[in-house]
C-alpha cells in the first residue's frame, strides 16, 4: 500500500509538471527595424522589450503560469516591410503587437491590425496621424504610450517663448512620415513663440552627403536647427556639421545623448533644446530601478527606444492579466480601461483617441553636459 501511494504521489507531481509544461505560451509580436536606419535604435527598443519579458516570465508568467514568448520580425523602417511583418504577425497568431516603431511602418500596418482584432502598442513612433487615426470610430486597436511630435512641439514652441533662446531656426529633416510630420509641428508653433522659419530641407534617409544642406546653413547663419532625422542620419548630419565647422545649437528632435553624446563632449551641441520622451536621470524610484537592470545587462543607459519597449510590454502584460483572457478584442478593451504606472513614475491613462503621451521631456546641453529642463504635462 505504501508503494503504491508513493508511486501514485510521483505520478500526481509528474502530472503537475506535465502539465504546466503543456500551457502555450503567449505569443507577443515584434514589428521593428532590425536593418536600415533605425536598426541601433530598434536594438535599443529590444533591450526593454526583453527585460521586462524576462520579469513577467520570472514572476510567473500571465494567466496562471503562461510564460510570455516574442515573435520579432524585421519592418526595415519601411511602410511596406511593415505592412509585410503585420500580416506574417497576425498569421503567427500573436495576441498583441509591439509595432512598428517607424512612423511610416506603424501608420501602414494600423487597417491590418483593427481588421485582425489584434491590438497594436507603440512607446516609439511620433507622427500625429497616429492620434487622429486612432481610437472609437476610428482605428480602435492602435495605442501609443509616447506624446506625438505634435504635443511635443507644443511643449516644445511654450519653452521656447517663455526662454526666447532663439529668432531665427532652420528645419532639416528626413523625407518620411516622421520627419515631414515633424517638421509640420514645429512650423505650427514656431509662429507662436515668436520663431522665424528660415528655411526647410528634407533628404532621402542613409543620405550620405549633407555638405549642401550645411553649407546653405553656414550662409544662413540661423540661431538654431530643428532637426527631425533618425539615428544613423542624425549621426551622420551632425559630424559632417563639426567637420565643416557647423557650430549652431539645434532643437527640434534631436537626441541629447546616447550616439551623440562623443559630439556632445566636443562642444557641439552646447545650447540645444530638444522635446524628448524619457530621461534615464529622472528622479523616480522605478527609474532608478530601471536604469541599474539595463546598465547591469547591456552596459549602456536606456534611451527612449528602450523605455518605450519596456514600457509597452508592460502594459500589455497588465492588459491580458486584467481581460483574464488572450483574445484581442479583450485585451483591447482592457487596455482602454487601463490605470497606468510608468517607469517615469507618472500614472497615465489611455484618452478617447488611445494615447497615453501624456509627459515631454525637455532636455538641454549646458557646459557639454545633457540636463533635463522641464517635464511638461499636455494634454
Amino acid at each position: 500500500m505504501r508503494k503504491l501511494l508513493v508511486a501514485a504521489a510521483v505520478a500526481g507531481l509528474w502530472s503537475m509538471g506535465a502539465a504546466a509544461q503543456d500551457k502555450p505560451p503567449i505569443l507577443i509580436g515584434v514589428s521593428t527595424p532590425q536593418t536600415g536606419p533605425a536598426a541601433v535604435a530598434s536594438e535599443w527598443e529590444m533591450w526593454g522589450v526583453n527585460l521586462a519579458v524576462d520579469e513577467i516570465n520570472a514572476s510567473g508568467g500571465l494567466l496562471g503560469g503562461r510564460k510570455v514568448e516574442l515573435v520579432v520580425m524585421d519592418n526595415k523602417c519601411n511602410p511596406s516591410e511593415g505592412v509585410n511583418v503585420a500580416n506574417k504577425l497576425v498569421e503567427a497568431k500573436v495576441v498583441a503587437i509591439i509595432g512598428s516603431h517607424c512612423s511610416s511602418a506603424h501608420l501602414a500596418s494600423m487597417k491590418i491590425i483593427a481588421d485582425a482584432k489584434i491590438p497594436m502598442i507603440t512607446g516609439v513612433a511620433s507622427n500625429p496621424q497616429i492620434t487622429t487615426l486612432s481610437g472609437p470610430g476610428h482605428n480602435e486597436y492602435a495605442f501609443r504610450i509616447n506624446p506625438s511630435d505634435s504635443a511635443m512641439m507644443e511643449a516644445l514652441g511654450t519653452y521656447l517663448a517663455q526662454k526666447k533662446p532663439f529668432k531665427t531656426v532652420a528645419i532639416v529633416g528626413e523625407d518620411t512620415d516622421f520627419g515631414r510630420g515633424g517638421a509640420d509641428a514645429f512650423k505650427a508653433v514656431a509662429e507662436k513663440a515668436g520663431i522665424k522659419v528660415i528655411s526647410t530641407d528634407f533628404h532621402p534617409q542613409n543620405a550620405p552627403d549633407f555638405t549642401s544642406i550645411l553649407t546653405r546653413l553656414q550662409q544662413r547663419r540661423p540661431d538654431a536647427i530643428a532637426t527631425f532625422q533618425l539615428g544613423g542620419d542624425s549621426i551622420n548630419f551632425l559630424r559632417q556639421a563639426m567637420q565643416l565647422g557647423v557650430r549652431i545649437p539645434y532643437t527640434g528632435r534631436i537626441e541629447l545623448g546616447g550616439r551623440n553624446q562623443p559630439i556632445i563632449e566636443a562642444g557641439g551641441l552646447e545650447k540645444s533644446i530638444s522635446a524628448w520622451t524619457y530621461n534615464s536621470t529622472i528622479d523616480a524610484p522605478s527609474n532608478k530601478a530601471f536604469v541599474e537592470k539595463i546598465q547591469a545587462k547591456y552596459k549602456s543607459e536606456p534611451y527612449l527606444q528602450t523605455w518605450g519597449g519596456y514600457d509597452s510590454m508592460r502594459v500589455l502584460a497588465a492588459a491580458i492579466t486584467a481581460a483574464g483572457s488572450t483574445d484581442g478584442t479583450k485585451i483591447k478593451d482592457a487596455i482602454k480601461n487601463l490605470k497606468f504606472v510608468n517607469v517615469m513614475g507618472k500614472e497615465v491613462t489611455f484618452d478617447d483617441h488611445n494615447q497615453a503621451g501624456k509627459y515631454v521631456v525637455l532636455q538641454t546641453v549646458l557646459d557639454k553636459k545633457v540636463k533635463v529642463a522641464d517635464i511638461v504635462e499636455v494634454k
